[in-house]
């Protein structure tokens, strides 16, 4: 092992953003990128298999893996603000692999808990990560979501409601509003993880209202609330870039010592082409976590180019190949998110949901987010509800296998996949929970028994 890989640091890096090939952002998606992808996967010989949705094959999960680093070394990663590819040999992805973070502390006081890996066909229990960075329309709303979140008694952190105006003024990135308006997010959240009782319980999706490197870091001291054990995403850019924003992101974290989470998306349909290339860049995106953003916890939700959601038979492929690949293979605390076509209170999010699920947990998956509905873009568009309906079907899904999860979801896809391409848009939370008590009316609470008890009958083992 050469010494020079074993002393590198966030510094060593960050110069190959600086020292790396010059190439223009097209050239790296049009004659690297995309190249690689079709080279690579037909190297390694992955197929699509469309008649199984999970597949439980070990040594194909574990040959994607190896694809994955290789795609990786070959392709690299590219840096928007200089313009230039960092490059990574073999042994340096490599030793980071063997080097990886295989827990992430997070949380204060009796909240602290330790997220861990999990392997497929595991009966241990995922971490429950709950809830979302979905806009809200209001701080009562925001107040509500985070107290109900906080509240199932499962959950071991969560990810707390962003906001889009501060006093009638719009967020914009960079602005003040946007300082203002993260600072006041922060608040609402501790104050409500305080009105839930349990005030240590770790926020890992800072800073939700931030979309800005220098509004995050900004709104990160200690003096606005939020600690250490708590967990800041940094995210990628689509495909495999990065730029000096997430990377000055992930330095103040790292001299903080506070988490790190890499934050991934890989697109079906866009640059990472079919379910092959995506679950193969879906792969990469969680080595690079480790070997580029030095992750403590990391955040990936592949989705479907055309439909916005992770839920068509394709991406639920990718996810559940991907998955399998990593968690056989590199031992990291992941949460898999799906992004659901359906908003809430209706039937088919509930089967999207299941699907998404079912998949990520029999495929490995450390933590299952709860599934975002109508494609995480509606202001208002989740409730408890689904934060529920996830927990509960976690824990069903750590009793069953990828082969037993593969029939389920096979026909939960009959019973959607028709309308991914107009999926029903359902309420926002206004319309299905009462504001002042923070209650679900009784329509939705009948629809989430019903739909209960009709996947029970299908073999959800639901308690």
């Amino acid at each position: 092992m050469r010494r020079d890989i074993m002393h590198q640091n966030f510094l060593d890096i960050f110069k190959k953003a600086l020292d790396g090939p010059v190439m223009t952002e097209n050239d790296f998606e049009m004659k690297r990128f995309m190249p690689k992808v079709g080279e690579i996967t037909r190297k390694y010989g992955i197929k699509y298999d469309k008649d199984n949705p999970v597949p439980d094959d070990d040594r194909a999960a574990d040959n994607l893996f190896n694809a994955a680093v290789e795609f990786l070394k070959e392709v690299g990663v590219y840096c928007q603000d200089t313009n230039r590819v960092m490059e990574f040999s073999e042994e340096e992805i490599k030793y980071s692999i063997r080097n990886v973070k295989t827990e992430c502390k997070a949380g204060d006081g009796v909240e602290s808990g330790i997220f861990g890996p999990r392997k497929p066909d595991d009966n241990k229990l995922p971490w429950f990560h709950v809830g979302s960075g979905i806009v809200c329309s209001s701080k009562e709303i925001m107040y509500n979501l985070i107290e109900a979140y906080a509240s199932i008694k499962e959950a071991d952190s969560i990810s707390i409601s962003a906001l889009d105006s501060i006093r009638g003024i719009p967020v914009s990135v960079g602005s003040p509003a946007e300082l203002y308006a993260a600072i006041e997010g922060v608040k609402v959240g501790r104050d409500a993880l305080r009105r839930a009782g349990r005030p240590g319980l770790p926020i890992m999706n800072l800073i939700s209202t931030a979309a800005s490197a220098e509004t995050t870091i900004a709104a990160s001291v200690p003096q606005f609330g939020l600690r250490p054990s708590d967990g800041w995403l940094c995210g990628a850019i689509s495909e495999m870039k990065v730029d000096y924003g997430v990377l000055n992101k992930i330095a103040y974290l790292l001299n903080w010592g506070a988490n790190i989470g890499a934050e991934t998306s890989p697109i079906l349909g866009g640059y990472a082409g079919g379910p092959e290339g995506t679950a193969l860049v879906s792969a990469a995106y969680i080595i690079m976590g480790v070997v580029v953003m030095m992750a403590d916890y990391q955040l990936t939700f592949p989705f479907h180019f055309n439909f916005g959601c992770s839920t068509s038979r394709d991406v639920l492929w990718a996810v559940a190949s991907s998955c399998q690949a990593t968690s056989r293979n590199l031992p990291s605390p992941v949460i898999w998110l799906g992004y659901i076509g359906a908003g809430p209170n209706t039937r088919q999010y509930f089967y999207e949901s299941a699907a998404h699920i079912l998949t990520a947990v029999t495929s490995g998956a450390p933590s299952e987010q709860t599934p975002h509905p109508a494609k995480a873009v509606k202001v208002d568009g989740i409730t408890p509800m689904e934060a529920i309906f996830a927990v509960e079907t976690t824990k069903a899904a750590s009793k069953l296998n990828r082969h037993q999860a593969n029939e389920i979801v096979k026909k939960l896809l009959e019973k959607y996949e028709p309308n991914l391409s107009d999926p029903p848009e359902g309420n926002i939370y206004q319309e299905v929970y009462n504001i002042k008590t923070g209650k679900p009316n009784d329509e939705y609470i009948k629809l989430y028994d019903e739909v209960k008890e009709e996947l029970f009958k299908i073999g959800i083992p639901y308690e």
